[in-house]
């Protein structure tokens, strides 16, 4: 009964140990991907479209062009190859295009 109890303790270390290992490994995996970070493990064969896909499982955010809020993806009004946070502001900047 003893050696049975022993070999479980050393499956639930070893357990332990890979479980913090591969955290480490994601963690450094993720900060590696980042944009602006220095020998990230993305090569020049990647697509642009992976940079607009969301990292950690939630929504894109995007950028209104009017009053630069971010709110998600789901919620902008695109128009003109623009983002925007509503109908209100995407004409108003129609009606700045027109003025020109």
């Amino acid at each position: 009964m003893g050696k049975i109890a022993i070999w479980i303790l050393v499956a639930i270390v070893v357990m332990q140990i890979l479980r913090v290992i591969a955290s480490h490994k994601r963690k450094s995996d993720a900060d590696a991907g980042t944009p602006g970070r220095v020998g990230g493990s993305r090569g020049p064969g990647k697509k642009d479209a992976e940079d607009a896909q969301p990292r950690s499982g939630g929504e894109l955010m995007m950028s209104c062009a009017v009053c630069d809020i971010h709110l998600p993806a789901s919620d902008a009004v695109f128009a003109r190859g623009k983002v925007f946070c509503g109908p209100e502001h995407r004409d108003l900047d129609e009606g700045s295009r027109e003025s020109r």
